[in-house]
C-alpha cells in the first residue's frame, strides 16, 4: 500500500490510477446511495436549475443528476485530475451543460457566486476537508458552501461513518467526527434529514447517513 496519508492529493491521484478504485460506477451499494440522495432532492427541491456537486470524482453521481435533471446546469468540482479527466469522457454527451473544474474546493469556493444553486451535493469527502484544514477553517468553509445555496437551497450529502480499521480513511470516518460535521453545519443551516443506513458491499457491513439541510 502506498505510504502517502490517505488524504492528501497525492494519495487521491494515486487511487485513481486505476478507473473507477471505489466502484462508484458499478456498485449497487454505491448507486443506491446516489440514488437516495436524489430521491432526497426530488422530495425537498422541485426542479433545481442549478445544482453545485463537490468531489464528483469520475462523474458517476454526476450522470445521475445530469439524466435525472435534464435542464440543469451542474458545476461539478473534484480535485484529482485523473478523475477530472475520466468525468469529462463519462459526460461528453452532456458538456453543455455540466462544468467540470479541476480545483481544490478549499482554495475554489470563494470563487463561486453567492445564492447561485438550488443544491450542492457534497458525497463522501467531507472528511478530507476536515483532515487537511484545522476546524475552524473547515467551518469556514462550509458556511461558504451555504453561502452559495439560494435562500431556501438544499445541500445533500452522504457521509460513511466508522469504517473499518485496514481501510485507510477510517481514521477520517469515527462517529465523533461525522457528529461534529453534522453539528457545525446545523449551526449554519437547517436542518431537514438525518437517515442511518446499514447495508453490505464486498461482503462487509457498512453505515452511512444521509444528510439534508437548507439554507
Amino acid at each position: 500500500m502506498s505510504d502517502k496519508d490517505p488524504w492528501t492529493t497525492e494519495y487521491l491521484e494515486e487511487k485513481f490510477a486505476n478507473p473507477d478504485p471505489w466502484r462508484y460506477s458499478t456498485s449497487s451499494y454505491e448507486r443506491l446511495k446516489y440514488k437516495r440522495q436524489i430521491d432526497v432532492i426530488n422530495d425537498r427541491s422541485h426542479d433545481p436549475q442549478m445544482i453545485l456537486e463537490i468531489g464528483s470524482a469520475e462523474g458517476a453521481h454526476t450522470l445521475m443528476l445530469a439524466r435525472q435533471y435534464p435542464y440543469a446546469r451542474i458545476t461539478s468540482i473534484e480535485i484529482t485530475r485523473r478523475a477530472i479527466n475520466r468525468a469529462t469522457q463519462n459526460l461528453h454527451r452532456f458538456r453543455d451543460r455540466v462544468e467540470l473544474i479541476n480545483a481544490d474546493i478549499a482554495d475554489y469556493a470563494p470563487a463561486l457566486e453567492d445564492n447561485a444553486y438550488d443544491v450542492c451535493v457534497w458525497s463522501e469527502s467531507v472528511y478530507y476537508i476536515g483532515a487537511q484544514q484545522p476546524m475552524n477553517k473547515a467551518y469556514d468553509l462550509l458556511k461558504i458552501a451555504i453561502r452559495k445555496l439560494k435562500p431556501r437551497g438544499l445541500l445533500v450529502m452522504a457521509n460513511t461513518v466508522d469504517l473499518p480499521g485496514d481501510i485507510p480513511e477510517s481514521v477520517l470516518t469515527k462517529r465523533p467526527l461525522i457528529d461534529c460535521y453534522y453539528n457545525l453545519l446545523s449551526s449554519i443551516a437547517a436542518s431537514a434529514l438525518r437517515a442511518i443506513y446499514f447495508e453490505e458491499k464486498f461482503r462487509r457491513l457498512y453505515e452511512y447517513q444521509i444528510w439534508a439541510f437548507k439554507r
